[in-house]
């Protein structure tokens, strides 16, 4: 008799979890070693102890959402908070990002790049509502 193998699922929600938890944990590392100029809503935020402590939140948001994805025993409470965490936190993203800071100045050509930078800020909202089913 064969063996019966462990198969891994790689479905689109695996996938979807994986790289959005690895965006966050890139977001928050960046929180962490450059407070202050990582992004707009670190920019915005303005004080780097405060910029520190929401990149260790997102550090570990992103590792409690893609590693459940590998090993099992991560209560699922804790990634759903996780998951709530950064919705709320991008959400502030695309608040700053695209309306406070990207409003100004906008002229004609810039437009379009506004409108894509909008576009891929709510395409990672919209994974990230996906992922939180």
């Amino acid at each position: 008799m064969a063996k019966a193998q462990a198969v891994v699922k790689v479905g689109g929600t695996f996938v979807l979890k994986v790289l959005i938890g690895l965006l966050f944990i890139c977001i928050g590392i960046q929180g962490i070693s450059n407070p202050g100029n990582a992004n707009d809503l670190y920019r915005a935020i303005d004080n780097n102890t405060i910029d520190i402590i929401l990149g260790i939140v997102l550090l570990i948001c992103g590792f409690l959402i893609a590693v459940p994805s590998f090993i099992k025993g991560i209560k699922p409470e804790f990634t759903k908070y996780s998951t709530l965490i950064v919705l709320v936190v991008w959400v502030f993203v695309i608040v700053f990002s695209d309306f406070v800071y990207g409003l100004n100045n906008l002229s004609g050509e810039r437009l379009f790049i506004w409108l894509e930078t909008l576009i891929y800020h709510l395409l990672i909202l919209y994974t990230i509502t996906r992922i939180a089913k």
